[in-house]
């Protein structure tokens, strides 16, 4: 049995979020290949910029219904989910900031369904140690995420991830 997050996302899209944690990838060359050219339906976000499964849950439940509304701002509905991370609205910095590049410790990200679930496929092909994701805490960079979520001068008594999911949720209409 592989150690993942698994979450119910809005009822109208009938989908689950699958995330995998897996870490000091060898193959991460090839991952990225596959995922760039669609041939593998996920999308590989960089767990040191995500402080909790949650902020995953936020983002694919936003990209699960613009898929089913047909208001999609990328070509993929899990490219969808990287800019969905991002407070920009420039579809590229938001796939280059969250996506996968070089890193040896990758987040795995699944859309499943009662009629499609292909993430034991592809899991099987990576070449790394799946992880629980209770140590997902070990891998984010707090002062990465603050950069990136402009949070710098957030005092320490506030939630993070409450400000991080805010802050994607009305990427579309304030200026962050």
């Amino acid at each position: 049995m592989i150690p993942e997050y698994v979450c119910d996302l809005d009822p109208a899209t009938k989908t689950k979020l699958k995330v995998v944690l897996i870490k000091n990838v060898k193959n991460v060359e090839e991952i990225r290949s596959k995922v760039i050219s669609g041939a593998w339906r996920c999308c590989v976000v960089k767990p040191s910029l995500v402080v909790s499964p949650l902020q995953l849950a936020a983002a694919a439940n936003r990209a699960a219904l613009s898929r089913l509304h047909g208001n999609m701002v990328t070509r993929t509905v899990y490219g969808e989910i990287l800019y969905n991370l991002s407070l920009t609205k420039n579809i590229s910095q938001s796939l280059a900031k969250f996506g996968i590049e070089k890193e040896q410790d990758l987040l795995v990200c699944f859309l499943i369904t009662s009629e499609e679930d292909f993430s034991a496929d592809i899991v099987e092909q990576i070449d790394g140690d799946i992880s629980p994701m209770s140590e997902l805490t070990s891998l984010t960079n707090i002062k990465d995420v603050k950069s990136v979520y402009k949070l710098n001068n957030l005092k320490d008594d506030v939630d993070l991830l409450d400000v991080i999911v805010s802050r994607m949720a009305t990427k579309t209409f304030v200026s962050h």
